[in-house]
């Protein structure tokens, strides 16, 4: 996993400095209509924290305080550049099935660019998606660096934050309905210094990452998720860990599990106060 996602750290990287600005443009963060609940026709409704299964269109509120990771109106495969932030989207899997986008390789170079909605999201345009079918060994997904310059992996300070929020559907509705939501800190992440990427040590295995299981409806909804509703399998490097390490995350994730044939639609990912 870690290969194919540096990978794409390179690509994204070359193309950048390279200066080609389908990568490197960013436009101003494009901000929901006040009011407008950031879906057309959803004013409220959110992932329920419970359990660690969000229930897209469930009772509660979302987030006012919010600060966008990447709202994806600027058509690049860039996160925007603020709060410190520098990142790109990219997709990875097991090797064993297919996937859109598909993974960026040497011999086959790939870009993870948003995809224009038909119709829009009220007033947003565009959105990634991903969808596959066909992995055996452990999965696919997407996802991106929070702090990833020069084809580096860095720790992100996200304490000022108290979890993300983003809005999901499914882009055909015989998909499956549920998607992990991955955030790495240096316990799970072989950027950390403490888990064994080679995978020889049983003990301190890699990518055992915080997680929250988001359910994906055919209708666009909120998918709100406090950091304290974060856990872990434990079945990695220090598995006894109580909670994410909001002051050093690596990487924000949307993974499938083996078996699952996948389609989504992610759109405005950010952080909330």
């Amino acid at each position: 996993m870690a290969k194919r996602r540096a990978a794409w750290f390179w690509a994204a990287w070359t193309l950048t400095a390279g200066g080609c600005t389908a990568l490197a443009g960013l436009d101003d963060s494009y901000h929901l209509v006040e009011a407008a609940g950031g879906a057309s026709g959803a004013t409220g409704g959110l992932s329920s924290a419970s359990g660690g299964a969000g229930a897209g269109g469930g009772e509660g509120v979302v987030p006012t305080d919010v600060e966008w990771i990447d709202d994806m109106e600027d058509g690049d495969g860039a996160v925007d550049e603020a709060g410190g932030r520098v990142g790109y989207w990219y997709s990875y899997n097991d090797g064993t099935g297919t996937q859109t986008p598909p993974v960026h390789t040497e011999e086959m170079p790939a870009g993870f660019i948003p995809e224009a909605l038909t119709p829009p999201r009220g007033q947003s345009t565009m959105a990634m998606h991903t969808s596959g079918s066909g992995f055996t060994v452990w999965g696919a997904g997407v996802g991106f660096a929070l702090n990833g310059p020069d084809m580096g992996l860095f720790a992100y300070d996200a304490s000022a934050y108290t979890g993300i929020v983003f809005w999901a559907k499914l882009g055909d509705a015989g998909a499956v309905t549920t998607m992990k939501v991955n955030i790495s800190d240096k316990v799970s992440e072989p950027a950390g210094g403490i888990c064994d990427e080679s995978g020889e040590d049983e003990a301190k295995k890699c990518f055992d990452h915080w997680f929250y299981t988001a359910r994906l409806g055919t209708e666009w909804a909120p998918v709100v998720i406090p950091f304290e509703a974060l856990t872990r399998d434990g079945s990695g490097a220090e598995p006894t860990a109580e909670a994410l390490d909001v002051a050093g995350i690596y990487v924000i994730e949307f993974r499938f599990a083996q078996g699952e044939d996948f389609d989504v639609y992610i759109d405005d990912v950010g952080f909330y106060r």
